[in-house]
């Protein structure tokens, strides 16, 4: 091979390889880390020790892809100096640019009028420098989520900092909507691992708070804590704020605080500019949460949670969705450590709200052992002992309370065994409870004992069937029926001590007797999917049949409430749910729960729910989604009372794709609550991070047609 060979490229590939081969110096890089190289025509020069290619060139190595028209490679110092479209392929996101210099063994990069992408982040800079395989410099660039040449909004800055997959960072950054300066940011933060909003403006109308701005600004100070300042004017109630903390400092666990205060002043008329027929109302009103949690080895951790209202409608009136989820939040500290079959648990409740009713632990201390076995005799004991101090405290502005310190020890022994097809599990147990306290002082410092026995038994049946079928997007490759019968019988002799003579705390004051026989029937049809196994549908049935009335023995028994869940799973685009609870006694349903998911379908989507519960509601819930084209859908959600005969909650939606962000007007009706009113707003929503939003109204993030979604 001459100091200038010129050949094609593939067959400049074969030559390098055999002259690797026979002389032992002329490679691209090392063996155990090779760059292969590619290219219409490739040059050697081996006085430079360089490799010349163009047309159509592409480096490669361990993932990390180089295309350009021409290149330059330094195959000692795997340097390789690209020309004429530029593009830097990897797992980390991709680089673009005119001409770059290239570093295959530091990967460290420097490209001039370049571009980059990585999700869900694309940015433009004079020059962009690959610093490490997850960091990249901007220098004189923008950022934005829009893959436009010229982006509808962009955060420019003379020096941004991205970790792909991590965070973003501008400082001294300016917010361009178009060519409009419109926010000036001394240190933007954009955290590329979730989506929620840096700041956000919600401005809107509402019967209860008259015309309302909602203000909300979220910054990192490092990046283990952030910060969220918060200042809202609403019309009829005045000026609001809080700051909320969330931090991780390793060392002292992870934790959030949030704060939120008024000075509610309250005016009864529509607008704050007209006269007013009565005197204003002025009250503080706020709210308090601290949450933590610490693991303090692999086996022992705490957590903590304090929460201090100002009234017991604060969180209904100005959080409506951490109401729904919990009406009443607790404070308490639990710290629990577990060894192998042994759990230590070390408890504090206190109440913190006087207006409400809570039980006090003051501690409770617990240590408990799972089924362990007894050497081998086949024989499993288990055991939970409890040591409490208790209070009942009720919603007065006095002391009035009930109190005992109890000492409880349930224990129980077990023989599993099986007897032909029947998996059999006879047990016996008894608990032993001493309260200080009781309602009858009399009975002070007693001890109540309770004694159980029974058996579980269960068994299981299955055949194959074959079955293949494959329409209307239901995939059945052999089908599986497996049914799994299950009887349990409890006998639970009168407790020593009646409940009746007990202050009630939990369930362990209110133990009765028990004569009982659980049945349960599970029915369950599985098919193969892509060589896994999946249920397609599922059955429930269960019971009691009480032998005679727990509390008054005289009293005739019977079946206790059935219970009968099914679900369905036909595709990955339908899901069924059903469940429903009926009294043997009364005769009546007393609850049913009925759920049809329909997702991922063409052009719509579709939910349907209803909510029956005796004596209170029977709701009828649907939500659908239509997609006229790429830029436009439609959505409506409607409760209908079927009890009533009447709306409760309407909304109707438009929306309309904008590239990088979605518009949507909204209209929403919602009656039957203690507020009502009706609504009109506009939501500007980053396509990217969905929750970053200029919003005209109250956002409406919460599950429709099932209202028990996690907070």
């Amino acid at each position: 091979m001459t100091n200038n060979a010129k050949m094609p490229g593939r067959l400049c590939l074969v030559l390098v390889f055999l002259f690797a081969l026979t002389s032992g110096g002329m490679v691209l890089a090392e063996p155990a880390n090779p760059v292969e190289l590619t290219g219409d025509s490739v040059e050697f020069q081996a006085d430079e020790g360089k490799f010349v290619a163009s047309g159509n060139v592409v480096l490669h190595q361990d993932g990390a892809v180089l295309f350009c028209d021409r290149v330059e490679f330094y195959r000692d110092r795997k340097e390789a100096h690209a020309y004429g479209d530029v593009m830097l392929e990897s797992d980390k996101g991709s680089v673009w640019a005119e001409k770059a210099f290239y570093n295959f063994g530091t990967k460290r990069g420097e490209f001039t009028n370049a571009r980059i992408f990585s999700y869900p982040v694309f940015g433009q800079a004079a020059s962009i420098t690959r610093v490490g395989e997850n960091y990249y410099l901007l220098s004189d660039g923008w950022l934005s989520t829009s893959d436009y040449d010229d982006p509808e909004y962009r955060i420019k800055s003379r020096r941004i900092e991205v970790w792909p997959g991590d965070k973003a960072v501008a400082t001294s950054s300016t917010m361009y909507l178009g060519a409009l300066p419109v926010l000036y940011l001394p240190r933007y933060t954009q955290d590329l691992r979730d989506n929620r909003p840096h700041f956000s403006v919600i401005p809107g109308y509402s019967k209860d708070f008259g015309a309302y701005l909602l203000t909300r600004y979220r910054v990192r100070p490092t990046s283990r804590t952030e910060t969220t300042y918060h200042f809202d004017y609403r019309e009829r109630r005045d000026v609001a704020w809080g700051v909320d903390l969330k931090y991780d400092p390793m060392w002292f666990g992870q934790g959030l605080v949030r704060t939120y205060y008024m000075n509610e002043r309250l005016i009864h008329d529509k607008h704050v500019w007209l006269p007013r027929d009565f005197a204003t109302v002025e009250r503080e009103r706020y709210r308090l949460e601290w949450r933590h949690k610490l693991d303090i080895d692999p086996r022992t951790g705490l957590i903590m949670q304090f929460y201090k209202m100002s009234d017991n409608d604060v969180l209904k009136t100005y959080f409506e969705r951490e109401y729904r989820e919990d009406k009443s939040p607790a404070s308490f500290a639990v710290l629990t450590h577990n060894a192998d079959r042994v759990t230590a648990a070390l408890r504090t409740d206190v109440r913190t709200n006087r207006f409400e009713e809570g039980v006090e632990r003051l501690p409770e201390g617990s240590l408990s052992w799972s089924n362990q076995p007894i050497a081998d005799t086949g024989f499993y004991f288990k055991s939970l002992n409890t040591a409490s101090r208790l209070i009942r405290k009720y919603p007065s502005a006095s002391d009035v309370s009930q109190r005992t310190v109890r000492m409880d020890s349930d224990t129980e022994l077990s023989r599993p065994f099986k007897l032909s097809f029947l998996e059999m599990r006879p047990f016996a147990g008894t608990e032993q409870t001493y309260f200080t306290r009781t309602i009858d002082k009399a009975d002070n410092d007693s001890v109540r004992g309770i004694f159980r026995t029974g058996m579980d038994v269960s068994t299981k049946f299955y055949r194959v069937f074959d079955a293949d079928f494959d329409r209307f997007g239901v995939e059945v490759n052999k089908l599986r029926h497996v049914v799994t019968p299950t009887v349990s019988y409890l006998y639970q002799r009168h407790p020593t001590l009646e409940s009746a003579k007990l202050f009630s705390f939990d369930e362990v004051d209110s133990r009765a007797q028990i004569n009982d026989i659980s049945l349960g029937l599970d029915n369950t049809l599985q098919t193969k999917r892509k060589g896994r196994s999946v249920d397609l549908a599922r059955s429930l049935l269960t019971s009691d049949f009480r032998l005679h009335n727990h509390e008054r023995e005289t009293s005739r028994g019977g079946f206790g409430p059935v219970k009968w869940q099914n679900e369905v799973y036909p595709s990955p685009y339908v899901t069924l749910h059903q469940d429903m609870t009926f009294d043997d006694e009364s005769r009546a349903m007393e609850t049913m729960n009925i759920d049809a998911y329909f997702r991922n379908l063409k052009n719509w989507e579709l939910d349907i729910g209803r909510r029956f519960t005796r004596d209170d509601d029977d709701l009828l819930t649907t939500q659908l989604a239509y997609t006229f084209n790429p830029k436009w859908r439609a959505v409506i959600y409607d409760r209908w009372n079927i009890d009533s005969g009447s709306w409760q909650d309407q909304q109707y939606s438009l929306v309309r794709d904008l590239h990088s962000w979605e518009v949507e007007l909204a209209y929403k009706d919602k009656q039957g609550y203690t507020d009502n009113s009706t609504e009109i707003w506009v939501i500007f929503r980053l396509k990217a991070f969905p929750s970053v939003m200029f919003d005209g109204g109250t956002s409406y993030n919460k599950r429709k047609v099932d209202q028990n979604a996690a907070f």
